[in-house]
């Protein structure tokens, strides 16, 4: 169960309630935000009243630093690569073309690429590019997980999502968020099998997390770790 609420220092809190938790831990959500999980059927009050106890804690905690541009910046993806380069020709243009593997993505010698602006329309053009990626390399690769696991889903579609990076539908179709190509493989797969699981418990109960920490070889924990530890390359 997800949703957040407000507080007078961090602003939004992402939550998330789960089964089975018997302790409250903080971290930060890809957007920058503070994110709490916590055991499933506490109340608002008791949330906010966390952060209280939290507090100091929370002020000492690591935020993650923010995505940043530079040319010469190799971002490397699933199977692909993107390289920021400096172009003189067209000024208040980003342009871009692919050279095998590698998306070449060109700003003007005078575009600043602290600004905000353009560090949402650089973002967007890899987001983008991943998209077509995604249909090339990343559904391939969903199909074989489940041929080496032995389940049939309907189908698999591509996403857009930084927060939800993948969803089993109720027509048992698996769709992956394009954002899964920034990341290692070892993610990927994890992202896969656990989608895959949900076509035997829609849910996460402990015989979700039975089935999927068997699909992932015994590691979902790790794999779970490192998912919260991931940063996205690019703005959502």
């Amino acid at each position: 169960m997800r949703g957040y609420i407000e507080d007078k220092e961090f602003g939004k809190i992402h939550v998330e309630l789960r089964r089975g938790m018997t302790s409250v831990r903080f971290t930060y959500h890809a957007d920058g935000n503070l994110l709490m999980r916590a055991p499933l059927g506490v109340s608002v009050a008791d949330l906010q009243r966390m952060v209280d106890i939290n507090r100091e804690g929370l002020r000492r905690l690591p935020q993650p630093a923010g995505v940043t541009f530079t040319v010469g910046q190799v971002i490397e993806c699933y199977k692909c690569r993107v390289v920021i380069e400096s172009q003189s020709r067209m000024p208040g243009y980003i342009l871009n073309h692919w050279e095998g593997d590698t998306l070449h993505l060109q700003v003007h010698e005078s575009a600043d690429l602290g600004d905000e602006g353009i560090k949402r329309t650089i973002s967007s053009v890899i987001g983008r590019a991943m998209e077509v990626q995604a249909h090339a390399s990343l559904l391939p690769l969903a199909r074989q997980v489940a041929e080496e696991l032995g389940v049939a889903p309907a189908g698999f579609e591509v996403g857009r999502g930084m927060r939800k990076l993948g969803h089993c539908t109720a027509k048992r179709v698996i769709q992956l968020s394009r954002n899964l190509m920034f990341m290692p493989e070892a993610l990927i797969r994890y992202i896969i099998c656990h989608e895959l699981a949900h076509l035997t418990h829609m849910n996460h109960s402990p015989e979700f997390h039975a089935l999927c920490n068997r699909y992932t070889g015994g590691h979902e924990r790790d794999l779970e770790r490192q998912l919260r530890q991931f940063r996205f390359p690019i703005l959502k």
